[in-house]
């Protein structure tokens, strides 16, 4: 792939946490007010919205700057394209979770808006020649991931919630670290 020029590379990642901190609207509004409604969050949980402020700022304060030193560093210069679109494969298939099983998923959102993104990210550059064991590793991570959020729709698997969240972390990590590859 081409080298994107950098304007182009804040454009997407400034879509990518655009989305993220629509993402945690979401699931921060579900957590502190038990709805996902906005008439629930504005007139009936007032309190909490400067909980719910906060948390869609501090997502867009961490995107703004790690975004900020991502498109600056070199080592991701020829990563960036694949990397991205790792990053926004992840990111919708969350989006989806979010808004079709709230009340499952909500925690586990903000698990990952907090931070498991950018250390996926951070980890991208490693190994960066060795293409198809990455490429195994994204896709088969993304593969994980969507089974793993799968489960929450399946009541029988409902039960042990807890342990996959953990996989769904891990998987988010290592989709990214396998789509920092330069080909």
């Amino acid at each position: 792939m081409n080298k994107l020029e950098r304007s182009h590379k804040v454009l997407l990642f400034l879509a990518s946490v655009i989305v993220k901190s629509f993402m945690m609207s979401i699931v921060s509004s579900y957590v502190f007010c038990g709805s996902i409604s906005p008439y629930v969050l504005f007139f009936h949980c007032i309190d909490n919205v400067p909980f719910v402020g906060g948390s869609i700022a501090a997502v867009a304060i961490a995107g703004a700057i790690f975004g900020y030193y991502i498109t600056k560093l070199r080592s991701f210069d020829s990563i960036f394209p694949n990397l991205m679109m790792g990053d926004f494969i992840v990111t919708a298939m969350y989006f989806g979770a979010s808004f079709s099983a709230t009340s499952f998923i909500a925690s586990k959102v903000m698990f990952w808006l907090f931070g498991v993104w950018i250390l996926g990210m951070l980890l991208a550059p490693f190994n960066k020649e060795h293409t198809i064991l990455k490429k195994v590793t994204e896709y088969g991570s993304i593969v994980a991931l969507g089974t793993l959020l799968t489960a929450h729709f399946i009541p029988y698997l409902q039960e042990y919630q807890s342990s996959y969240t953990v996989g769904m972390m891990v998987t988010s990590i290592l989709s990214l670290f396998g789509a920092g590859r330069d080909r």
